[in-house]
């Protein structure tokens, strides 16, 4: 097993985001409290800035509970990269549809996808061009194939998978996937 237990910082390096000029329809997975929308927070804000070797990207961040960017009357209170726009309060399905329709998204961010509504809208999404980073509840790329997604996983949207765990130490560990569930890293 190669595991990435440097941090998110490996995966960029590595570049198992990287698709051409943009990502991977990205996943990141874990079980709650594994650290999914902190991770979530560190990649939106490193594609909308860029890093050595990546361009910024706009990204439209969907936050419905305001948990990713902590938006108060309107405005992150994290700080979420300078190509960002963020629609905090509304609905995952709704506010991905309104990102989509008036913002011009290269990247539309989102947390904690799981209803069918949310699967609709990244399809929908994805079918238009835009890529998805998205996080979901699973201790196991395997169980995201045996929960009610697994109609939506088998049509092959998302092509990275990246699994979320805690070392014995407390650090994250990350391994990546692909949309075969092949372990690259």
């Amino acid at each position: 097993d190669c595991l990435l237990s440097r941090g998110l910082g490996d995966v960029y390096k590595r570049q198992f985001l990287k698709d051409g000029e943009s990502i991977y329809n990205t996943l990141l997975v874990s079980k709650p409290g594994a650290g999914k929308t902190t991770c979530l927070r560190d990649c939106i804000r490193s594609l909308s800035n860029g890093k050595e070797g990546w361009e910024g990207m706009k990204i439209c961040v969907v936050d419905e509970r305001s948990e990713i960017a902590a938006c108060h009357l309107g405005i992150p209170q994290n700080d979420m990269g300078i190509r960002t726009d963020v629609l905090s309060g509304c609905g995952k399905s709704e506010g991905m549809m309104l990102m989509l329709r008036s913002m011009s998204p290269q990247i539309i961010a989102v947390d904690e996808l799981g209803g069918k509504k949310d699967f609709q809208a990244v399809e929908q999404a994805a079918c238009s061009g835009v890529r998805i980073l998205g996080t979901v509840h699973a201790d196991t790329v395997e169980e995201l194939w045996e929960k009610p997604l697994k109609k939506w996983m088998k049509r092959g949207i998302f092509e990275r998978f990246i699994l979320i765990r805690h070392n014995r130490s407390g650090e994250r560990d990350f391994q990546v996937f692909n949309g075969k569930r092949e372990q690259l890293c």
